[in-house]
């Protein structure tokens, strides 16, 4: 449905032991599948988790190249080192080292994908030469792509030339200041890759009805249920010992707790996009005027049924979107 009224990019999160939240654990799996039923629209790993127990670096990129090759040069490759303890936990990972590796793995996996004899000595990590197949169907590669929550993230995207993905839902205030701070870090990037990808993505939620009281008869409890849940996933990383790279959550956490919000409160924040079609064009206007490039919707949420799902997306498709192109 999305392909055919437009949309750009389907992607999908990898989540761990998340249970209602989000059961998404082999997205490449279900992307694959995703390919082999549509034609246009984009493929997007949002995100692989590049820490080494989620994932080894030469796995995700043989992965990712075969998935490329699956969509017939589709994929945006996007990145990301965890966003729960109760997920880093269950892989053993140490919090302390989960953004390193994030790191390390990102600057490895591009050079993977275009050398013929690639090679690595690290003090974390150590490959002898080999030539790791397949290579992708975009040459040189597919695009790359960080995900982040606080508002130092946009800047380590932009200083490695890669796509960011505003993750923080509950934390809209202050867009055009993230998207500042993540042009002027373009501006000074050392890619890691053999190109700059310089979109700059926010993430929420939304529901396209008939009117604004039909979305919110049909969609506003699951998005209200899934969008304080997400609150709820972020301070789980507030507990994760002293490490300086997640002290934006603890101070976070202390200054405003966990809050459960409205839908009009939501709508409001612009945390959720919940009405008809006037709503959701006025919402993503608002995003454009931020700066941001591209917005990325979930669509399903809770207990949303799926008729309810592919109506919104049908309207969204043939009512919002064309105010865009």
């Amino acid at each position: 449905m999305a392909d055919e009224v437009g949309f750009d990019v389907v992607w999908s999160v990898e989540h761990h032991f998340l249970d209602q939240f989000s059961v998404a654990s082999s997205p490449e799996v279900w992307l694959s599948a995703v390919a082999q039923h549509t034609e246009r629209i984009r493929i997007g790993q949002g995100v692989r988790l590049l820490p080494y127990k989620y994932n080894h670096p030469i796995r995700s990129a043989e992965m990712a190249a075969v998935l490329d090759i699956m969509s017939k040069g589709r994929l945006e490759f996007g990145t990301g080192r965890s966003a729960s303890a109760v997920e880093l936990d269950g892989f053993g990972i140490d919090p302390d080292e989960s953004r390193a590796q994030w790191d390390e793995a990102l600057r490895m996996i591009p050079k993977m994908w275009t050398q013929e004899e690639f090679s690595w000595d690290s003090p974390t990590f150590k490959m002898p030469p080999r030539n790791v197949l397949p290579k992708p169907h975009q040459k040189p590669h597919p695009p790359l792509w960080m995900s982040g929550t606080q508002p130092d993230s946009a800047i380590l995207a932009g200083e490695r030339g890669v796509g960011f993905m505003h993750f923080s839902m509950s934390d809209p205030v202050g867009m055009d200041k993230k998207v500042q701070s993540y042009r002027d870090a373009i501006a000074r990037a050392e890619p890691v890759g053999s190109f700059v990808n310089d979109k700059f993505a926010a993430f929420t939620t939304m529901f396209c009805g008939r009117d604004d009281a039909d979305a919110a008869e049909r969609a506003g409890e699951p998005i209200c249920w899934y969008t304080n849940l997400v609150e709820a996933v972020y301070a789980s990383l507030a507990g994760l010992s002293d490490n300086e790279t997640y002290a934006w959550y603890r101070k976070r956490l202390q200054e405003e707790g966990m809050k459960q919000r409205s839908l009009d409160e939501l709508v409001e924040r612009r945390s959720a996009i919940v009405g008809g079609p006037q709503r959701c064009i006025d919402s993503i206007e608002w995003y454009e005027e931020q700066g941001v490039d591209q917005m990325i919707l979930l669509v399903q949420a809770g207990q949303l049924k799926h008729d309810d799902i592919c109506d919104s997306l049908r309207r969204f498709g043939e009512e919002v979107i064309p105010k865009f192109r």
